[in-house]
């Protein structure tokens, strides 16, 4: 366990997280403009990502397509079916790739949690659409040869590797993509690691790139008309930069700019650690509370991968602050490092901000290590001039007393401000997110005892997937307006 310096006793760390700039503006209007800008923003992005399956399989069927689908024999209807299966997953796959890529204007519309969702389900439609390209070229130049139908599945990829350019690349491509898919499966993903399905997940930039040199010599439907030509370059350029500038120019730049180590290691609970990393002008990453970045130190164990965790302080002009739980993983190692340790960050990332605040009143609920993201916005709306005193609840769940961290700083930050903290501890009970002593025949009426009107607040919760859903279920059955329940939710 790393030293606490002495200008990092609790004293002098709480005075400094009360040392805050105050912001002088209403929330509900400004959250009010921001809902409604990321409403256009989405829709405008979903209707780009709409219109490009639209105009790739418009220009194919232009291109010839509907011709060999319509009136062609069935070997050319077969290939050509394949043809345009590749075409739509290509483009899909791009898409998930831009997904990825943690584009500021897609991670503020949709968070970073619900981009990598419908990155994994694009990922679903994708894979099988990349089988039933492979299968149905595979039929079609079987048939178009005179193969057996029986023997073509056996027989004709080996005759396309001879004969086809570029084939060998191609179907090492779809092996990863396959391999890919199977360890995205959730059971799969526990069983690996994060450390581990992040490598292979890493390939999906190797697969893209064996299949380019196939699409290349033999997809002319990529460069059949200069329309066409501009498109797929256009889309192949939008997405490397994108990776290459978010994902790698600019978190190099800003780790360089900013010069972050470790300062201090605090022990907030058993298996729980705070680091503190200072660092100079941090303001200018404009990080938020609630946000995480992707965390990398060098340090033995921690140097290979970044991982994410999120603040669980409002950001400083020279401090961050991580806080982390033990889970048998690298976290555990951050207990031993030492001040002087350089940080490598990726980020801020995550829409989980008090951007989203629309209403006065906000609810704050939080199991586990889930208080980070909540402790951090508890101190950004204590710290707001526009919030009264009594207009923050924050609901703290945990199994036992000795499992809340950062239970004195909560303590502090909500009596000092006049607002309200509700520590529910005890054994977890089935079918219900509260624990077993707390009166009310359900949930929702438990809540309602919690507090008065939750349907006129805005709602906060991170935690444990499993116990989110039953605070959801809970929250629509005490009548708050989906709109106003933002969560944050640890998966990859």
């Amino acid at each position: 366990m790393t030293t606490v310096p002495r200008q990092f006793s609790r004293q002098s760390i709480d005075a400094r997280l009360r040392q805050l700039p105050a912001r002088h503006h209403d929330p509900r209007r400004a959250g009010r403009r921001h809902l409604s800008w990321r409403r256009r923003v989405g829709d405008l992005l979903e209707l780009l990502a709409a219109a490009s399956l639209v105009l790739v399989l418009a220009l194919f069927l232009r291109d010839g397509g509907s011709r060999d689908l319509v009136s062609g024999s069935w070997p050319t209807a077969l290939i050509a079916v394949g043809r345009a299966t590749g075409l739509v997953a290509v483009d899909l796959l791009l898409l998930q790739l831009l997904l990825a890529a943690r584009v500021p204007w897609v991670d503020r519309v949709y968070g970073t949690d619900r981009a990598l969702k419908a990155h994994r389900v694009l990922g679903r439609i994708t894979v099988p659409l990349v089988l039933v390209h492979l299968e149905t070229l595979v039929l079609g130049y079987a048939a178009r040869d005179h193969h057996s139908a029986w023997l073509a599945p056996v027989v004709e990829p080996f005759v396309m590797l001879r004969t086809v350019p570029d084939m060998l690349t191609a179907f090492a491509a779809t092996a990863l993509l396959v391999v890919i898919a199977v360890t995205s499966v959730r059971m799969a993903m526990r069983a690996m690691g994060y450390e581990r399905w992040h490598l292979v997940h890493l390939t999906a930039y190797a697969a893209v790139a064996l299949s380019i040199p196939h699409q290349l010599s033999i997809g002319s439907d990529l460069s059949r008309s200069p329309v066409v030509r501009v498109y797929w370059l256009g889309l192949y350029v939008l997405v490397a930069g994108s990776i290459v500038w978010w994902r790698v120019l600019v978190p190099v730049y800003r780790s360089l700019r900013h010069r972050l180590r470790v300062e201090a290691v605090v022990e907030e609970a058993p298996g729980v650690w705070s680091v503190w990393v200072r660092g100079r002008d941090l303001e200018q990453l404009d990080a938020r509370a609630g946000q995480f970045f992707n965390w990398r130190f060098n340090a033995p164990g921690l140097r290979a991968f970044a991982h994410p965790w999120s603040l669980s302080s409002m950001p400083s002009e020279n401090h961050l602050r991580l806080t982390v739980r033990d889970l048998g993983d690298h976290s555990r190692a951050l207990a031993q490092l030492r001040p002087g340790t350089r940080v490598l960050i990726e980020g801020p990332y995550g829409a989980f901000t008090t951007a989203r605040r629309t209403r006065r009143r906000v609810l704050l609920i939080a199991a586990g290590i889930g208080i980070t993201p909540i402790r951090a916005l508890a101190e950004d709306l204590a710290a707001d001039p526009a919030t009264r005193p009594g207009d923050v609840t924050v609901a703290y769940r945990a199994d036992a007393e000795d499992q809340l961290a950062l239970r004195a700083e909560l303590e502090r930050l909500t009596e000092d401000e006049g607002h309200a903290l509700h520590l529910l501890t005890g054994p977890p009970v089935a079918g219900s997110w509260f624990p077993g002593d707390q009166p009310g025949h359900d949930d929702a009426d438990r809540l309602r005892r919690l507090l008065h009107d939750p349907r006129q607040c805005d709602v906060y919760l991170c935690g444990p997937a499993a116990w989110m859903d039953l605070v959801h279920t809970s929250l629509r059955e005490a009548g708050v307006p989906r709109p106003n329940i933002h969560d944050e939710r640890f998966s990859w």
